[in-house]
Formats: C-alpha cells, sequence, structure tokens
C-alpha cells in the first residue's frame, strides 16, 4: 500500500465479529505504512454473549460513538465484518458522524453502518478493504482506489451492459446483497434515489442470490436508482448459475445494471466513498 495523500488518525473498531489480535497487527502496521497513526478501541478483543459477536452490543456501540466524539479521530475503520452491525444501528451518533465528517470504513457486514449513514444524509461512509484484506493487497488498483475514495476524486469505470445500458452516473451506495436486503422494512433503508448501487455477495448460493435480488426489487429499493452494479460474487457457486441470475434480473430491472466491478471479498478490491462521483459506460 501506498502513502496517503494527508495524516489521518484511524480507531480501529470491531462492530460485528471478533477477529484475532494478529490480523489487526498486520492491518495497523499497512496503515502505519500508509502515514497514519492508529488507535485501538478498548473493546475490540472483549468477546460477546453471543459467539459470534466481538463484544457485546453495549461495548461496540460504545467503542463507535467514543471515536465519533473523539476530534483527534478522522476515520473509523471497521477490523472485520461477520454479523452483528445491525444490533446498534439504533444507538448510532449519525449526526455525530455528519457533524464532524469523519469517514467509517470497512464493507460486508459493515453495509448496515453504511446504509443506515446514508439514510440520515452522512456521505462519509467509505467500502473499503479490512484487516485481512489490508493486510495481504499488493496491486495499485487497491491502493489508488482507497486513496481516491478517501478524497473525494471522480470514478469513471467501464464495465460490462447486463441490459444494453446507456452510460449512467451517481453517487455510488455499495453494499453487500444479503446485508441490504435484510435492511429492508427497517428505519435504516435509505433513499436510493439517483444512487448507484455496488452490490457483492459472498457464499450464497444463486437461488438466494436471487430471492434476495427479488426482494430489493419488490421492496422499490431499484425504482429510482441511477444504476446497479455488480461486483464481486466470491464462493457463491459455479459461475455461469451465478452469472443467470444476474442476467436474469437485469433483463427485470428498470434501471441499467453493469457487471464486472472489482469489489468484494477479493483482491484487487476497489474502494468507493459517499463523496464521490461514478460515471459507467459500457464497454
Amino acid at each position: 500500500m501506498k502513502k496517503f495523500s494527508r495524516h489521518y488518525h484511524v480507531a480501529l473498531t470491531a462492530p460485528s465479529g471478533s477477529i484475532d489480535p494478529e490480523t489487526v497487527a498486520a492491518g495497523k502496521a499497512v496503515l502505519e505504512k500508509c502515514g497514519c497513526q492508529v488507535s485501538l478501541m478498548p473493546h475490540l478483543f472483549s468477546g460477546g454473549t453471543l459467539p459470534h459477536l466481538s463484544a457485546v452490543d453495549s461495548e461496540r456501540l460504545a467503542d463507535i460513538n467514543d471515536a465519533i466524539a473523539d476530534e483527534r479521530i478522522d476515520i473509523i475503520w471497521a477490523v472485520r465484518g461477520g454479523a452483528g452491525s445491525m444490533r446498534i444501528l439504533d444507538g448510532i451518533d449519525y449526526d455525530g458522524l455528519k457533524k464532524n465528517g469523519k469517514f467509517f470504513a470497512g464493507f460486508s457486514d459493515i453495509t448496515a453502518i453504511h446504509w443506515a449513514m446514508a439514510k440520515y444524509n452522512c456521505d462519509t461512509f467509505l467500502a473499503a478493504p479490512m484487516m485481512k484484506f489490508l493486510a495481504e493487497a499488493e496491486d495499485d488498483l487497491t491502493a489508488d482506489s482507497l486513496t481516491d475514495a478517501l478524497n473525494g476524486a471522480p470514478v469513471e469505470l467501464s464495465l460490462r451492459s447486463l441490459n444494453n445500458a446507456d452510460a449512467v452516473s451517481g453517487t455510488p451506495l455499495p453494499g453487500n446483497l444479503a446485508v441490504a436486503a435484510s435492511l429492508c422494512g427497517s428505519g435504516f433503508f435509505p433513499d436510493t434515489a439517483g444512487k448507484i448501487l455496488i452490490l457483492e455477495e459472498i457464499g450464497e448460493a444463486p437461488y438466494r442470490i436471487d430471492r434476495m435480488l427479488t426482494q430489493l426489487l419488490l421492496a422499490g429499493a431499484f425504482d429510482c436508482c441511477a444504476g446497479i452494479i455488480f461486483g464481486n460474487f466470491t464462493g457463491c457457486g459455479e459461475v455461469p448459475g451465478v452469472t443467470a441470475v444476474l442476467k436474469d434480473f437485469a433483463n427485470r430491472a428498470a434501471c441499467p445494471v453493469f457487471s464486472g466491478a472489482a469489489h468484494g471479498h477479493e483482491l484487487p478490491f476497489f474502494s468507493f466513498s459517499g463523496r464521490q462521483q461514478l460515471a459507467v459506460k459500457p464497454c
């Protein structure tokens, strides 16, 4: 990874699943090489009453809100995904995040927090690699796109159209498909009008991907969005099966649909933030 264009003070938090100290240390070392000062929030390794959680809800929430309130912190960076972010959505200080302009970095299960931020018109969500990928990334695309996302630089992509789409532009709204579908019907689902949704997934069978896309379609999530981009669908069965589901969905969608973005549970990892403008053209 390359040095960032400015110095950031990063607070590492675990809003979802637990993680081993070695992986955190490896990711922390990369951020420090990028020129960041890194602080570990106190409940990073506390352990929860449920085995899939890094700490109890109140502790995970306290770490986030304390980092929001700390004027020294520029970026709150999730160390991993997993599951659990949804459990604390109703306690996060979104007004503080918006007022202080702090980035909240992560992806996968962190989608719940990012989309809740978008709901409250907070544009500092940053879909970015977490500790494991930071430690493993060696490519320029991962490094350059992360720097661009932090700087709010505009993005232009040439991607494969799945429904003969024309070029589109809008604000990126990245997210994990399963988490996005799980937010349907809650008070934390954002307005997708004018947004380009960038959806990725891991470990879901094609029929479940079809079900989740249909759920979002029936909920009206795609009615007014500028377009949809499919990123990586890692470990989701045979590629032809996943491709068939995505093409079938594109034929039902009323907006341009593209595929092939390097975003999701693989490297290279293309980062996006809510402060960017994204333009996509078919290739």
